[in-house]
């Protein structure tokens, strides 16, 4: 018998909408049988953790510099400026947060299906990210969505050399989160290592990137003149969360104890902190791959943040901050690729389900410890 794909490819764009949109209505039932279980409101379940930082900054703003707390400048404005924004037409603030996130995982995904090479490959990367374990942070108010938006469709203008709209998509991006520095450093090495051109080229494609550092340096420059401190950002992530530096393998080995693999802290949160351990592994090995593949790019966009991450007293959002990895969604989708004999065809329907009933358990686990308050990283 002849090969065959793992499905039809001109199913595949279907299928990839199919897959997005199942993952979120698998998430608003969660939250809905969540609320009717414990007689809240929608927005009691929705705004948890960081959601009521975002809350509070396009509220109030960035807080006095007298104030004890100044852990909210750990934020980027990006969301909370469209949160205010809305605001102004009597659109509550958490409802157009929400719909960013759902808009946002939408163009991220389609991005995604871009990036893996669309067709059956796209299809499966769509479906591994959308069902992610920690997919809950693309349909609340966090910046997880809006970034991955930006970021992706980034990368992809940049890998096919326009770089008017990969430097403005990463200066939208660096309004969301600090990884904009780490998706500015990325870009750099598809500019690099992604084209076989003259120096002169490469260098007027390395100037688009002064628009994105411009944006992070704007931030940095505000935190300056209005709470004189260069490091404003550093203190306010170790006053909110205690992240204070030190080396990956020293965070790896404290955090082995907390997640209860090597000993026992007494934390209760131990899974999350398994979580934690599993991405840490995870992003090494995506990143030695990509590397061995030479796609640089790729690899170093995945490094970075397992290192920047793992810089502190233990390992913390490194499991959340997957969403970001492309490379690894990408890379599912690769097992999808390419036609196959039938039994090599079983194996890997057989191997792909297996692994999309796992991601969607650990989803709605993930979703209901976020909905109900618990600590999900």
């Amino acid at each position: 018998m002849g090969k065959s794909p793992l499905f039809s490819p001109s199913q595949a764009p279907r299928l990839a909408v199919q897959g997005w949109l199942t993952s979120r209505l698998v998430l608003l039932v969660v939250l809905l049988v969540l609320v009717w279980l414990n007689d809240w409101s929608v927005a009691e379940a929705v705004e948890r953790w960081d959601v009521n930082h975002f809350l509070a900054i396009a509220d109030h703003g960035y807080p006095d510099p007298t104030d004890s707390d100044l852990t909210p400048t750990a934020f980027f404005p990006g969301l909370p400026l469209v949160m205010a924004f809305f605001a102004l037409f009597g659109i509550p603030a958490v409802a157009s947060g929400t719909l960013l996130a759902l808009v946002g995982s939408g163009m991220a995904a389609w991005a995604l299906y871009r990036l893996a090479g669309g067709g059956v490959k796209g299809t499966v990367a769509v479906w591994a990210w959308s069902f992610a374990p920690m997919a809950v942070f693309t349909v609340v108010p966090y910046t997880e969505s809006p970034f991955c938006a930006l970021a992706f469709w980034s990368f992809h203008f940049a890998k096919r050399d326009r770089w008017v709209f990969a430097a403005l998509l990463a200066a939208g991006a660096s309004t969301f989160r600090v990884s904009g520095l780490f998706l500015i450093g990325a870009l750099g090495l598809v500019a690099l290592f992604g084209f076989s051109d003259t120096w002169k080229r490469l260098f007027k494609r390395v100037v688009w990137l002064a628009i994105p550092t411009a944006v992070i340096a704007a931030y940095a420059i505000y935190l300056r003149i209005r709470y004189d401190s260069w490091t404003m950002w550093f203190s306010a992530q170790a006053q909110g969360w205690g992240r204070t530096f030190d080396w990956p393998w020293n965070a790896f080995l404290a955090t082995l104890p907390v997640a209860r693999l090597w000993g026992d802290s007494g934390f209760g949160t131990y899974q999350m902190f398994r979580w934690e351990v599993v991405a840490f592994l995870i992003g090494l090995a995506i990143s030695v791959v990509c590397f061995v593949r030479k796609k640089i790019p790729e690899g170093g966009w995945v490094l970075v943040q397992v290192l920047a991450l793992s810089s502190q007293v233990w390992l913390i959002s490194i499991a959340r901050s997957m969403l970001l990895w492309f490379p690894v969604f990408t890379m599912i989708g690769d097992i999808g690729g390419g036609e196959v004999s039938p039994n090599a065809n079983a194996a890997r329907r057989v191997g792909l389900s297996a692994f999309l009933v796992f991601e969607f358990l650990a989803m709605i686990w993930w979703a209901s410890r976020f909905f109900t308050g618990a600590w999900a990283g």
